[in-house]
C-alpha cells in the first residue's frame, strides 16, 4: 500500500507523469498522443498539471475547455468508449500505486466523472447548442 498522501503540486506532477508514461506505452490508446512532441508535449503536461491541481485541490490554476479539445480531437482521430475505459483504468491504477487518502480518492472520483461526461459528449450528438457547430455534419 502506498504511504504517500496526495498533498501538493509535486505530487500532481508525479501522478501525471507516471500516468502518461503508462498511457503512452499502451498500444490501445498511446498512439493518440503521438502528435505531441518536444515543447508541445511539455506544454500538454503543464496543462494537465494545472487541470488536475484544479480538480483535486480546488484551486483556480487551470483555464481551458477540455470538452471542446476532445471533440475536436475526436473529429480528427475517432475515439471509442473502450478508449475512455482504458484511460480511466490507467488513471485509477496509477493513483492507487502512488497515493492513498482523501485526495487520492477524489482524484479517482473526478476522473470517473470526467470519463463519463467526456464519453457522453464526445461520442454522441448530445451537445449543448453552442457546441453543436463544431461537430461535422453527417453526410
Amino acid at each position: 500500500m502506498p504511504t504517500k498522501l496526495l498533498t501538493e503540486r509535486a505530487d500532481i506532477e508525479c501522478l501525471v507523469n507516471t500516468f502518461y508514461d503508462n498511457v503512452r506505452a499502451d498500444p490501445r490508446i498511446g498512439y493518440m498522443f503521438n502528435h505531441l512532441k518536444g515543447k508541445h508535449w511539455q506544454a500538454h503536461l503543464e496543462k494537465m498539471y494545472r487541470f488536475w491541481e484544479s480538480n483535486i485541490f480546488d484551486v483556480e490554476s487551470y483555464q481551458g475547455n477540455p470538452m471542446l479539445t476532445h471533440i475536436k480531437l475526436h473529429n480528427r482521430q475517432p475515439m471509442s468508449e473502450a478508449m475512455f475505459s482504458v484511460w480511466l483504468e490507467h488513471w485509477q491504477t496509477t493513483v492507487k500505486q502512488l497515493f492513498h487518502g482523501e485526495n487520492a480518492d477524489k482524484a479517482i472520483f473526478r476522473a470517473t466523472t470526467i470519463k463519463d461526461l467526456m464519453q457522453q459528449r464526445v461520442l454522441t450528438d448530445e451537445l449543448p447548442m453552442f457546441m453543436q457547430r463544431i461537430r461535422p455534419t453527417k453526410g
